[in-house]
């Protein structure tokens, strides 16, 4: 049991909703399994109905079709799912990182805010609504909904709990956690929240100076993606270019020539390039993903920090490779 529990997908197909709140996502889990369902059921038929179209016309059995349809809507489609699924998991777990980081960004000016309106003698849940400002976007709407029910209900503490529980945040939760006890024992909650405020910003500017001191390896790393790799790689296809052409003389000029007693293949390769071409947008995409993961996992110590940073460092890889295949094409040639 413990193994199952362990399954990170299963986890979470068991606690759908929890997550979805923690990304943010106002949707039902029962609608979200319908649009998962959905999809993987378009994506299954789209590709059945294209294999039964090929195979139909290569003349194959009934029995043949008949096999192909029973694993297309069966195997298949639970494979399909599977990688739905885990594609949701990984678009639901970047929410509710770019959620979390959005919070924790305006925390600390929040809790000086309250802070001030506290000290000059407002109750907490009015120093509270009183600090809230538009600015801080989705904390904005949370403490609105705080206020709601704390002005409904007559209690602060439920509220404030309910808000921790929101968001995959430690931080905000140490925060709530210690709101509450300032309230139970009493305590100056003015000077509590302004301590608060000065660590959470002390942390925040210690990340900083850490992520600054590793700029270098990730000039580095920048330089060797979006440069170095695919001048090899245009370089590389150049010479397979230069090879062939080779190749291509060599044979023409031994056409009428005695038959060697060693064989040498002069044939000619036309779907090389192609081929390679298709190797190298592989590659150029997978060191995308790699380096920009490696960076975010190197300055921030996580890998979730520049995801959005994948498709660009694609594009500019791969515009570069075809900057210097066209370069290499039009002036080193035989």
């Amino acid at each position: 049991m413990k193994t199952v529990k362990s399954i990170a997908y299963i986890e979470h197909f068991r606690n759908l909703g929890k997550y979805l709140i923690l990304a943010g996502i106002k949707t039902k889990p029962t609608i979200m399994y319908i649009i998962l369902y959905a999809i993987t059921a378009i994506i299954d038929v789209s590709l059945l109905l294209w294999i039964l179209f090929n195979v139909l016309q290569s003349g194959a059995s009934l029995v043949s079709v008949t096999i192909i349809s029973l694993l297309m809507l069966t195997l298949v489609y639970l494979f399909i799912f599977l990688v739905v699924w885990l594609g949701f998991l990984m678009v639901v777990d970047y929410l509710k990182f770019k959620r979390k980081q959005a919070m924790e960004a305006v925390l600390p000016e929040f809790l000086r805010l309250v802070s001030t309106n506290h000290r000059a003698g407002l109750p907490l849940d009015t120093s509270i609504w009183k600090a809230n400002k538009p600015r801080f976007g989705v904390l904005s709407e949370e403490i609105n909904v705080v206020a709601k029910k704390t002005y409904s209900s007559g209690d602060l503490v439920g509220p404030l709990r309910e808000l921790g529980q929101k968001y995959d945040s430690n931080l905000l939760r140490r925060v709530i956690t210690n709101i509450i006890e300032g309230l139970k024992t009493g305590s100056d909650l003015a000077k509590l929240l302004d301590d608060i405020s000065t660590n959470v910003t002390t942390i925040r500017n210690t990340r900083k100076e850490l992520a600054s001191e590793v700029e270098n390896y990730m000039l580095f790393i920048t330089l060797t993606v979006l440069i170095i790799s695919p001048l090899m790689f245009a370089l590389t296809h150049n010479m397979s270019g230069l090879i062939e052409s080779v190749k291509d003389t060599l044979a023409e000029n031994t056409a009428g020539a005695e038959q060697s007693p060693i064989k040498i293949s002069l044939t000619k390769q036309n779907d090389f390039g192609k081929m390679f071409d298709l190797f190298v947008y592989l590659m150029i995409g997978t060191n995308s993903i790699v380096s920009v993961l490696l960076m975010s996992m190197v300055k921030y110590g996580n890998v979730k920090q520049n995801l959005k940073r994948i498709p660009i460092y694609y594009v500019i890889c791969l515009t570069v490779y075809l900057v210097f295949k066209g370069f290499f094409q039009t002036f080193f040639v035989i």
